[in-house]
């Protein structure tokens, strides 16, 4: 049985410590990793583009996607990758439902996943990504922080 995991990608240190813990386990069990970017779409920089949360007009999911990919190869080469062992994939979404949505077509043995530290207050309004990938998750969930 090979084992595979998913490690979400923001460019965050907490998802490149992620990425580290999963290389460790991934060494010792030889397991797959899928490597996940959620792009965050830009909002445009114009003043009605901004006030209605409109995307740029040079903005396309392609773009988003060539840029997740870029993302994904450098924080996989950062970490000494070299192994075949790994998939990128890039999803559109809400990153919480894209995550846990891989998680269960791949049927991952977990995800291993950095914690971008928001304040306490804007976490409690809207809650953190790992918060709640963690509550609906279909595997365990390993969650790292970095204090900057």
């Amino acid at each position: 049985m090979s084992q595979r995991i998913l490690v979400p990608i923001d460019g965050s240190t907490s998802a490149r410590k992620a990425l580290e813990h999963a290389c460790l386990i991934q060494r010792a069990t030889q397991a797959r990793i899928h490597l996940l970017h959620v792009p965050e779409v830009p909002v445009a920089k114009d003043a009605l583009g901004a006030m209605v949360g409109a995307s740029p007009a040079d903005y396309t999911p392609e773009k988003g996607r060539l840029t997740g990919e870029r993302l994904l190869a450098e924080a996989w080469l950062a970490v000494g990758g070299g192994s075949d062992e790994v998939t990128y994939h890039v999803e559109e979404g809400r990153p919480a439902h894209v995550i846990v949505q891989l998680a269960t077509d791949l049927g991952v043995d977990m995800i291993v996943m950095g914690s971008r530290g928001q304040s306490n207050l804007k976490s409690l309004v809207v809650g953190s990504v790992s918060h709640k990938v963690s509550h609906v998750a279909p595997c365990p969930v390993i969650t790292l922080h970095v204090p900057d």
